[in-house]
């Protein structure tokens, strides 16, 4: 049998790298999720009296994917997430939407371009900054933005889950 010509077959490979029909890359949802709603992937579920609508992050915009009937829509202050109360008319030990608290890191000094891409269990720090109290819920434990270091794009470590599972802002 004779073999193909070594060139051909890095032809055929590269073109065939090309046809890959999967988009890899993630879009975080950077706005609070919408009043009433919890986010079903941190947990919401419509037995949580604050939540009116379940939403689901899709493309960087949240999408509702459920209305919940039952729900009073946080009037009356009802659960809000995974640690304290939320809704309006409770204590907000978690506050925000969702019982979420969205924290700022600093970003200075950001840039694209880090290699390799994280993979689990690491994770960029926008996954951290949406909702601190469920961040450590998630497949993440420890939060990275991609920052400029010896002139060369690198992942610098700015958050942690703790054993705890409690979000930890590296100093």
């Amino acid at each position: 049998m004779k073999s193909l010509p070594t060139s051909l077959l890095v032809a055929l490979g590269i073109a065939l790298a090309g046809c890959y029909p999967y988009d890899t890359s993630i879009t975080l949802c950077h706005d609070a999720v919408p009043e009433g709603g919890c986010p079903t992937g941190r947990g919401g579920t419509c037995d949580d009296p604050s939540c009116r609508a379940l939403y689901d992050c899709i493309d960087g915009v949240w999408k509702q994917t459920s209305s919940c009937d039952g729900g009073t829509g946080g009037t009356t202050g009802g659960t809000g997430g995974t640690t304290g109360t939320g809704g309006t008319g409770g204590t907000t030990g978690s506050g925000g939407a969702g019982g979420c608290t969205p924290i700022s890191l600093d970003h200075t000094g950001e840039t694209t371009g880090c290699f390799p891409d994280l993979q689990s269990p690491d994770c960029p720090a926008a996954a951290a900054e949406q909702c601190p109290e469920s961040a450590c819920l998630t497949d993440c434990s420890d939060f990275y933005l991609c920052m400029q270091e010896n002139n060369v794009p690198t992942w610098i470590p700015v958050a942690y889950c703790d054993a705890d599972g409690m979000l930890i802002v590296s100093p």
